[in-house]
């Protein structure tokens, strides 16, 4: 898929950095803080590096920049949830981003206050 790489790239960055940021709140005073410190700096590095470069398109770098604001642990979430349904209830979930890649538009009705239904 076209990007895919790019944004899972940055989505595994962001995540190392947040478990770089999560260690260092816990241990603020040990080497490894300092340490992971300059892990931290030289990923803002590739983001930054990675959004100036001349070769990449403005509309990359407007979806990179996106991608690092989000909540990186949401990809993760879906994929654990995903895993818990049926074949063929994750069938229809990839027909469904499909279809929203796709540019398609997608309605979610909430049948369990439809009337016009009898059980």
């Amino acid at each position: 898929m076209k990007g895919a790489n790019i944004i899972s790239a940055i989505q595994h960055l962001k995540m190392a950095k947040e478990h770089y940021e999560n260690f260092i709140r816990e241990f603020p005073e040990s080497s490894g803080a300092k340490l992971f410190s300059s892990h931290i700096n030289k990923i803002n590095w590739i983001f930054k590096d990675t959004i100036t470069h001349p070769h990449v398109s403005q509309a990359v770098r407007d979806g990179i920049k996106k991608e690092i604001l989000r909540d990186v642990l949401a990809v993760p979430a879906i994929n654990d949830k995903v895993a818990l349904l049926t074949p063929e209830q994750r069938e229809m979930i990839e027909e469904t981003i499909d279809a929203m890649l796709a540019g398609e538009e997608i309605k979610i009705v909430d049948i369990s206050n439809d009337n016009s239904k009898n059980p």
